[in-house]
């Protein structure tokens, strides 16, 4: 019995069922293998038609310093140094230069793989697919044909190189390897051989663009050093002529000396000045003393430092202190009138006397020898002042000589520097060594690059059915229906009351099912559903001990009147059981029971006062009454929701041991919450394959909304799948009960 809980989705996290998708995979197990085989087959017959490609490795390793035979790399040459030129060189190995010298050399406009052109072969399945393709409406509509364009011959040469080009270069792959100096050249071809070729031919063409390019530098620097040392040549012979008419106007052979002896002069006046100086100043300095103390006595003077100082002064005043000590001496032994002391005495005054003498004269000499000195000055300065006028003149002829001659030296200097330049251009001009060489020559391959048609044709199948069965869960994700009990649990987390197998009989197919199907022995299966199901409400009511039991379905058409008749069928094979069409408004059951629609029921009851017997019938060999609805109702909400129907269940309770009530579905009317409020409960029947998650919660909104509760709910037309395909739920009753009546 599904309780309020059934009213909505459970809160609880859904565990994902992958019984279910393996079951459901396995019903659509046919469907997948077809499209996989399909695939596969289409993917088979594909690599077939591809032509194989091969492809071809050569090895080239680039020199990061190149040998030279002369150093003249200034000229011609690039920085090998810079971090830049590995990448400059894999740029020059795809350059269209190096493509066309390699399809030059290989004649390859000729070959079909880069000209389809000049191919005789017969289309393969590829070709012939997509010209179907491209004829078909839609494509001519989207891409329509453009009118030819007539080229002349050169244009269409221009264009033939072009399309060779790119498809060349398509197939070229230049590949630097890591941390070296190595690159690998490959190329991909359907002639193994070819692909081996123009993979060494790429290297070889870069190497040969390589030397070519260096030849051509040095051609043009040799050209222009030539140029360049013509004009120096020209520079340095107007510069020579310059100097040697300089040197004839100025009457020199050349500027030895000129400077020389002019700066050895002034050194030797400036010298000599200088001592002058220095001697006038200490005259003067000596003249300007004594002329301070010219009434001083001739000891006074002798005094000074600077007249104590001079020779003759430092001799007589040597001599007068060896005379006054041998005075002194005598004195301590004689007295003053000893002839040896007057004799001592005498001569102290004689060298006192001579000192005064040559102060005296000192004195006088020194004014004279200041003018002296004064004189030789200022005629060593004169002298001076001529001299530097001489050296200033000799200075502009030595400036002038020394710009002509730096001029010459530089334009010499030049010269000579072009004219090795050019010597070395022309011994090298034809040589230069590579700045690339072979590692490894590619060789032939012998087994295709691509494609590989076993793994093509494995991922074609992997991919295939991995595809089919996510598409196959889709399908059934997006399928708002419910199939089965199974589907129903997966899809809306609940487990239904039981479900009835749908009736594949020629008989029903546009007749409604009446009450002989549940005696006849051909619908086993359906029979042991219903009594399936009749054992779980019983098994769910068994504490409640309740005696109404409502059937709905949410819309018209779901089977909820043969639910009810089966299944009042099953309760009168345990107890006596009442069948009550409370559909007013569209009532079927009397027809299901081969009654007539006349036959009075329920309404004739309530309205007409017919009594009950007349009302209700039996059905005959069981323990099934039923009662119609007879007469059509005004107004059914009225009716059902009167006293009088009230007070009719409540007498029938006394009476049957189980009361079934078949009533209208839930969306179009309400009839149904009136009669589900007296029963207290529904069951809610829904069509497999009909009825929609949607209109399921709408259902179960309702439900809850009046407050009324589930007391289950039965799949009705659930497809019967063949024998053997499962062992489990509804489709087990199914296999189980039909064997049991077989």
């Amino acid at each position: 019995m599904l309780s309020q809980s059934h009213s909505g989705l459970p809160n609880q996290e859904r565990i994902i069922d992958l019984g279910y998708y393996y079951h459901l995979i396995k019903n659509r197990w046919f469907y997948i293998s077809a499209f996989t085989l399909l695939c596969t087959a289409i993917s088979v017959l594909f690599v077939m038609s591809i032509t194989p490609s091969y492809k071809a490795t050569a090895t080239l390793l680039i020199e990061s310093s190149q040998k030279k035979a002369i150093s003249i790399e200034e000229v011609v040459g690039i920085d090998t140094r810079a971090k830049e030129y590995y990448q400059t060189q894999f740029e020059i190995l795809k350059s269209n230069n190096v493509a066309q010298r390699v399809i030059d050399k290989l004649q390859l406009t000729s070959v079909a793989e880069f000209n389809p052109a000049v191919s005789d072969a017969p289309p393969t399945i590829v070709d012939e697919l997509k010209q179907t393709i491209k004829q078909l409406p839609l494509m001519q509509a989207l891409y329509p044909k453009k009118e030819p364009i007539q080229l002349d011959a050169q244009a269409e040469q221009e264009a033939l190189n072009r399309r060779v080009l790119q498809v060349f270069k398509s197939k070229l792959t230049i590949s630097p390897i890591r941390k070296t100096q190595l690159v690998h050249i490959s190329f991909e071809s359907s002639d193994p051989k070819l692909a081996a070729d123009i993979a060494n031919a790429v290297g070889q063409a870069f190497i040969e663009n390589n030397l070519e390019s260096k030849l051509l530098a040095t051609e043009q620097a040799t050209s222009w050093i030539n140029q360049r040392l013509a004009e120096l040549k020209g520079k340095l012979d107007a510069s020579e002529q310059a100097l040697l008419s300089f040197l004839q106007e100025q009457e020199l052979i050349d500027d030895s000396g000129i400077v020389a002896l002019t700066s050895s002069e002034l050194s030797n006046l400036t010298d000599r000045i200088a001592k002058a100086t220095e001697k006038r100043i200490e005259t003067q300095s000596l003249f300007n003393a004594l002329k301070g103390h010219r009434s001083a006595d001739a000891a006074t003077l002798a005094s000074m430092s600077l007249i104590s100082n001079h020779p003759q002064i430092r001799d007589i005043r040597l001599a007068e202190s060896q005379a006054e000590k041998v005075v002194s001496e005598l004195s301590k032994r004689y007295g003053p009138k000893h002839d040896r002391m007057i004799q001592a005495q005498a001569q102290l005054d004689s060298i006192q006397r001579r000192a005064n003498t040559i102060v005296r004269k000192l004195v006088n000499g020194i004014e004279k020898e200041l003018a002296s000195a004064v004189n030789q000055e200022q005629l060593l300065k004169a002298e001076l002042v001529e001299k530097k006028g001489e050296f200033q003149s000799l200075s502009v002829v030595k400036r002038e000589y020394d710009a002509l001659k730096r001029e010459v030296d530089t334009n010499a200097k030049l010269y000579d520097l072009f004219l090795t330049r050019q010597k070395e251009t022309s011994a090298t001009s034809d040589f230069s060594a590579a700045n690339a060489r072979f590692s490894d020559h590619a060789f032939t391959p012998k087994d295709p690059s691509k494609p590989n048609k076993r793994l093509i044709v494995i991922l074609v199948f992997i991919a295939s059915l991995g595809f089919a069965i996510v598409v196959s869960i889709l399908l059934d994700a997006l399928n708002n229906t419910i199939e089965s009990s199974r589907d129903f649990e997966n899809k809306l987390g609940l487990l239904p009351t039981g479900s009835i197998p749908a009736l594949k009989d020629k008989q029903y197919k546009k007749a409604p099912i009446d009450f002989k199907v549940f005696n006849n022995s051909k619908f086993a299966a359906f029979q042991e559903s219903v009594d399936s199901i009749r054992t779980s409400l019983l098994l769910s009511l068994h504490h409640s001990n309740r005696k109404l039991l409502a059937i709905s379905s949410s819309v018209p058409g779901e089977g909820k009147t043969t639910t009810s008749v089966n299944l009042a069928l099953s309760f009168a094979k345990l107890e006596k059981v009442l069948l009550i069409d409370c559909d007013l408004r569209k009532p079927s059951l009397a027809g299901r029971f081969s009654r007539p629609h006349s036959h009075p029921g329920v309404v004739n009851h309530l309205l007409m006062n017919t009594p009950l017997e007349e009302c209700i019938t039996k059905v005959e060999g069981t323990n099934l009454d039923l009662l119609p609805a007879g007469m059509v109702a005004p107004d059914p909400q009225e009716l059902l929701s009167s006293q009088a129907f009230k007070d009719l269940i409540a007498k029938l309770e006394q009476q049957y041991d189980k009361i079934i009530i078949d009533t209208p579905p839930v969306l179009p009317v309400k009839d149904a919450f009136i009669v589900g409020k007296i029963t207290e409960g529904i069951i809610l029947v829904l069509k497999a394959n009909s009825t929609t998650k949607s209109v399921y919660r709408h259902t179960m909104t309702l439900f809850t909304k009046h407050q009324i509760s589930i007391d289950g709910v039965v799949l009705n037309q659930v497809p019967v799948p063949k024998a053997g395909k499962h062992s489990y739920t509804e489709y087990a009753t199914y296999a189980y009960g039909s064997k049991g009546q077989g």
